[in-house]
């Protein structure tokens, strides 16, 4: 399910702010304010670019290395699983839970509990309670009893140290253990106490003796580490522990009070209204002072633009496009501010062709095709007038690049981002749609070339570039790269929802199903109508073994979507076994999915298969002189052989299943019928 469209930018910002705007989400990505635009304009209230100002200062700011929550004041980042108090780092979950310690800590569940055994050696007894004879390899009772090893309860603290023979054991924790809290962790306050050298009575080293003893120790007392463990059992269910806890996901052992605490922003990341967000861009405070420009100076184009540009990096799209008619608005005193109007028809024409693409993965294409067919009029009318209007070229470009059923679609849409080049060389978006591009065209290499050399070099914060660049790296079969491209995307934009399905696809591929959830949750959050991820949380549910909840969302798709027909194949699974075990409506699906895909019967599959085996069976051995290009067409036949083969097993898996359903229902209906007199 990985996406084939990739993520599509857009053109500069005029006055020191960038973007990047995709059809899915628009980023306001940094990019250097040159010297010349720190001084203020004529005819633009001093006030209004003062506010201006703030809002660059915010959406500008750099990115951190990590998340806020793991950003230590020297610009470190404190461990995965671990959260930033400023100055020092402290444990806030397992390293299993650290990926969804923020953003989703309920999809962390640890249902793993412990108990404290010690392996004693004792007699083995019979079954009248007597001790078992231990025999030699003849059979020979040797004189003594066979022995067993048995775990046995200990106590793992006696006299205050560490017993290191008492160990902990895990196992699946009982219902009434977890009192339906999965999301918790243990540990103990400990401290290593080196012991002085040991000897023998005649003053000898003793060597192999312990070297030092593990005690318990007061938080916040020095070498006093925190000892991470599983639950006991007990621990879960009273809710108390020695070391602390049981602490939730997300929380941290305060070591001035040893009660659990919830890990929240660091001080140093936080706004002054309490949003951590001082710590990277700050869209909706840059969002906020924007407005207030234009509030000062209700003519100041570029004020609307960014003010749009922040919204849509935000995911308000309407508010967004609402900010571009604001400045459509404005009668222009000037050919500047005709050229300014332009562009504010071009970015409004830009949000329908985003809007568009929504409707698009919602099922909604009608609608999509008026939105977009208008969103081109706009922008070829406002390239009569202006032939190097940036936002008119790239929309155009957008145009094309969805309108891509031919190849010259595709060199339409390159011609305009050439046009966009020739104003700046080094417009990272233009240059992203150039990246996009030679992915539509499979060109992966040189498509990774252009984002990463290119794009990314001059805008590391660029996450339509990222998206992107992760789609190359998994056309080119390097997955880990793809996951790191799309994961940093999302901590970019947390309204990516192309990179968040991307990630949710590849942890299904991985069989990842608490991760593919988490992703897919949140794409349906931004963007409720959205198939792929409607689609993408039914198979993560699907996998998570909830059928019901799954049927649903498949039901959900395929009424809006009924071309979908791999999706009969899930809901026939699904409405075959526990807990619906319909076969009736299971048989439907099946016999449905056979006529609407389009597959042949079993038979003709099987003799076209054949057919294919024949031709190259004829092609064993090259002839002594083998016309041009016979190697290719032998490489070409055994690839359709392959595929063909392929298809031919699908075939007879489904219609197996039907002739198996079928023959159940017949052998029902002989059971069901009365005996002969």
């Amino acid at each position: 399910m990985i996406r084939n469209e990739p993520a599509a930018p857009a053109r500069s910002m005029l006055r020191g702010l960038a973007s990047a705007a995709s059809v899915l989400a628009v980023s306001v990505s940094a990019q250097p304010v040159c010297a010349q635009e720190a001084e203020y304009l004529q005819g633009i209230a001093d006030k209004a670019q003062d506010a201006f100002r703030q809002g660059l200062e915010a959406a500008l700011r750099k990115l951190p290395k990590c998340s806020p929550q793991r950003l230590l004041e020297n610009g470190e980042c404190c461990n995965l699983g671990e959260a930033s108090l400023g100055k020092t780092c402290v444990t806030i979950a397992p390293q299993q839970c650290a990926a969804a310690v923020y953003d989703a800590p309920e999809t962390c569940n640890l249902n793993r509990c412990a108990k404290f055994v010690k392996e004693i050696h004792e007699d083995e007894k019979d079954k009248d309670g007597k001790p078992v004879p231990e025999l030699d390899d003849a059979g020979q009772p040797t004189g003594k009893n066979r022995v067993k090893t048995v775990a046995v309860p200990c106590n793992p603290w006696p006299d205050g140290k560490r017993d290191l023979t008492c160990e902990l054991d895990t196992y699946e924790c009982k219902p009434d253990e977890l009192g339906g809290r999965t999301d918790r962790w243990c540990a103990d306050w400990v401290k290593e106490i080196p012991l002085p050298p040991q000897v023998d009575a005649a003053g000898k080293p003793v060597v192999g003796g312990p070297v030092s003893v593990i005690v318990r120790c007061k938080p916040g007392s020095d070498d006093c580490l925190l000892d991470m463990r599983e639950c006991t059992g007990e621990e879960l269910k009273s809710g108390r522990s020695d070391g602390a806890g049981p602490c939730k996901i997300g929380e941290y052992i305060d070591a001035a009070s040893g009660k659990c605490t919830t890990s929240k922003c660091p001080t140093h990341c936080m706004t002054a209204d309490g949003r951590c967000a001082k710590c990277g861009p700050d869209y909706q405070g840059a969002a906020e002072a924007f407005r207030a420009a234009v509030k000062e100076d209700d003519r100041f184009y570029e004020g609307y633009f960014n003010l749009g540009m922040s919204y849509e990096r935000l995911g308000k799209y309407a508010d967004a496009i609402a900010a571009y008619e604001e400045a459509k608005g404005i009668e222009p005193k000037d050919d500047r501010e005709r050229n300014l109007q332009l562009s504010a028809q071009a970015y409004i024409a830009r949000g329908w062709l985003a809007e568009a693409r929504r409707l698009v993965e919602a099922g909604e294409k009608g609608k999509a095709k008026e939105l977009r067919e208008r969103a081109r009029s706009v922008c070829e009318s406002i390239r009569g007038q202006d032939p190097d209007n940036s936002m008119a070229n790239v929309a155009l470009a957008l145009y094309w690049v969805d309108e891509s059923e031919q190849p010259n679609h595709l060199e339409l849409a390159e011609t305009f981002v050439r046009q966009a080049l020739r104003n700046n060389r080094e417009d990272t978006i233009a240059l992203n749609i150039r990246g996009l591009l030679n992915l539509k065209t499979n060109k992966n290499e040189i498509a990774r070339w252009i984002l990463e050399e290119k794009v990314l070099a001059i805008d590391p914060a660029n996450p339509e570039a990222l998206a992107n660049l992760g789609l190359a790296y998994v056309r080119l079969g390097d997955l880990p790269k793809a996951v790191a491209a799309f994961e940093r995307g999302v901590r970019l934009n947390p309204n990516a929802t192309s990179a968040r399905l991307n990630l949710g696809a590849i942890y299904l591929e991985y069989l990842n199903y608490r991760g593919a959830e988490q992703q897919y949750k949140v794409a349906l959050q931004l963007e409720p109508q959205n198939l792929e991820a409607l689609t993408g949380y039914a198979l993560s549910l699907e996998g998570r073994r909830e059928p019901k909840k799954a049927a649903e969302l498949y039901e959900k798709v395929l009424a809006k979507a009924p071309e979908r027909h791999a999706i009969l194949c899930r809901l026939a699974i699904i409405y075959g076994n526990k807990p619906f075990n319909d076969d009736d409506k299971a048989l439907t699906l099946w016999k449905r999915y056979l006529k609407e895909s389009g597959l042949p019967p079993a038979d003709a599959a099987k003799a076209e298969l054949d057919n294919l085996r024949v031709e190259l069976k004829k092609m064993e051995k090259p002839p002594k002189k083998a016309p041009p290009g016979w190697a290719q067409q032998k490489l070409d036949l055994t690839a359709k052989e392959v595929a063909q083969t392929t298809l031919w097993k699908s075939v007879l898996a489904i219609q197996s299943r039907i002739d198996a359903i079928e023959k159940g229902r017949e052998l029902q209906q002989q059971a069901n019928q009365p005996a002969p007199k």
